[in-house]
């Protein structure tokens, strides 16, 4: 059985089944290659509706051959229409992309890049991304940050490559104090739009993540150090989402109603593996108990119940007696 579509998805198969055959399809075919190609069922109908909205934004128009209907792509196949209309689409994901992410230096120039490339594109190409601007909104789910300082971060970044570290005075957002740290820097890592730097602290003796735009000044030193090997591979293992700890345990969490579906849904990503239960879901994770994922938890209410490990209960517990207390 097909899968269910938007007219959007056939619309946009659809020219780009146009653009790569000179010839032109018949309505037949066009059903045939949806099915084929992209398991979607459509109807006569259907095509035929989607073929007049695409001839009032497209340029596409019917010819007879050997007494079938043919519908074909006027320039979508000749010379200046340079980029398939799937290079099309995903130049204008780039782009929106690209958007959400200036506060990053790189980014900036990136998007420059792709403008550049669009606003040398042939007419018709320019004319099939004005169109697909209207049919198709990202939303990026990134954090805007200010602007980070390029000099601090031009210096974390050369004692990344050459493994020195650094003397730095760091603002905690935590407790809102500025405080002078010995940081080794590891790797530089991009993540929700903004730079953060992960490493050993030595103030702290442990690995700690540092957001970069909090970073108020940074000295390089001539002291070298060694990145332990698969570092980075290790520390994402001990990560929920934003934070890290230093020992990760075996979490497992059965979300009922609502709250299974939403998982199910949109945090799918955030498990090492999901399981369908009676009347709910079975959550598995190994990551270390952070106030993330304890935040993350709550939010599901009663429908999340933790069943390991016993310390992440207890946690639960005092939080959710700490919360009612304050609304007796």
């Amino acid at each position: 059985m097909g899968n269910k579509s938007t007219s959007t998805e056939r619309q946009l198969f659809i020219l780009s089944l146009l653009s790569q055959r000179k010839s032109g399809y018949t309505v037949n075919e066009i059903i045939d290659s949806l099915k084929r190609m992209a398991d979607i069922d459509a109807t006569r109908r259907m095509v035929a509706r989607d073929m007049d909205y695409i001839s009032q934004n497209f340029f596409v128009y019917e010819e007879e051959l050997d007494g079938k209907t043919v519908y074909k792509a006027d320039k979508y196949a000749l010379s200046d229409m340079d980029f398939s209309m799937a290079e099309i689409i995903s130049l204008h994901f780039t782009r929106e992309v690209l958007k959400s992410y200036q506060s990053l230096g790189m980014a900036k120039d990136a998007l420059k890049i792709v403008q550049r490339i669009l606003a040398k594109m042939p007419e018709l190409s320019r004319s099939a991304t004005q169109n697909i601007e209207k049919m198709i909104k990202i939303v990026p789910e990134i954090t805007a940050e200010e602007e980070t300082d390029e000099d601090i971060l031009e210096t974390v970044q050369e004692a990344v490559q050459t493994s020195r570290g650094l003397k730095l005075r760091y603002h905690t957002f935590s407790t809102d104090e500025t405080m002078e740290r010995v940081f080794d820097p590891y790797v530089l890592e991009i993540r929700e739009g903004c730079w953060h730097t992960i490493g050993h602290c030595h103030l702290r003796n442990a690995v700690r993540d540092l957001r970069v735009s909090r970073i108020e000044d940074a000295e390089l030193t001539d002291r070298e150090f060694e990145v332990p090997q698969r570092f980075y591979e290790e520390y994402r293992k001990t990560r929920f989402d934003k934070l890290a700890g230093e020992n990760a345990q075996e979490i497992r969490v059965k979300f009922t109603g609502a709250a299974a579906k939403l998982v199910k849904e949109y945090h799918a990503h955030k498990a090492d593996k999901l399981e369908d239960a009676e009347e709910g879901l079975l959550f598995y994770k190994k990551a270390a108990i952070t106030p993330d994922l304890v935040g993350w938890i709550l939010s599901f209410g009663a429908q999340a119940k933790v069943l390991s490990p016993e310390s992440l209960k207890d946690e639960l517990k005092e939080e959710v007696r700490a919360m009612s207390g304050m609304y007796l």
